[in-house]
């Protein structure tokens, strides 16, 4: 099934308004700072040190 010139228009101007809002909400909203529950997270799933890695 082919496309027509006004269906391709319609799919990249969604695309770009998809992309444009997603682009003005990373602009507008801060992001979230690293809090120390999170890192106590990080550091409870982190691998062992010296221990056998995934790829050995």
């Amino acid at each position: 099934m082919r496309m027509t010139a006004r269906e391709l228009l319609g799919c990249l101007l969604l695309a770009l308004l998809i992309g444009g809002a997603g682009f003005g909400l990373r602009r507008a909203l801060p992001v979230t700072p690293v809090d120390a529950a999170f890192r106590a997270v990080l550091s409870a799933y982190a691998a062992p040190a010296g221990g056998p890695q995934q790829h050995d």
